[in-house]
């Protein structure tokens, strides 16, 4: 939703900073247009509202941060397997991120593929 459609709904007229605190509230919702307009100009400017907005947004930090650690490690634990021929340090890598992301992974550091990465690619290929 543009911030024009919002204020065409709404008649309310917010500032850059605080449309995009209500795009942010409008992209995760499952409300159309319409509906999140009117929603919002009963609760808008609930305090309720804006914490746990604030609580999902730094929930989604942690998110993207663990995320990427656990990217990290899978690719250290991938490495780690190509090196010394290690099956443990290979599923470990799959429970991780799993068999489709550990082949990819493979294939990007051009790291030898295994049998079981040569059995997925042939079963996905069909």
């Amino acid at each position: 939703m543009t911030q024009k459609e919002f204020m065409e709904r709404t008649g309310v007229t917010p500032t850059s900073e605080e449309f995009d605190y209500i795009h942010s509230l409008y992209v995760n919702t499952s409300m159309d247009k319409d509906e999140f307009c009117k929603d919002f100009k009963k609760h808008g400017d609930s305090s309720v509202l804006r914490d746990v907005h604030v609580r999902a947004l730094n929930f989604e930090l942690q998110d993207s941060q663990k995320q990427k650690l656990i990217k990290e490690m899978a690719e250290f634990l991938i490495g780690k397997a190509c090196a010394y021929e290690d099956t443990d340090f290979y599923k470990q890598a799959v429970r991780l991120i799993g068999q489709r992301e550990v082949t990819m992974m493979k294939l990007k550091m051009d790291l030898p593929l295994w049998d079981e990465d040569k059995e997925y690619i042939k079963e996905n290929l069909k």
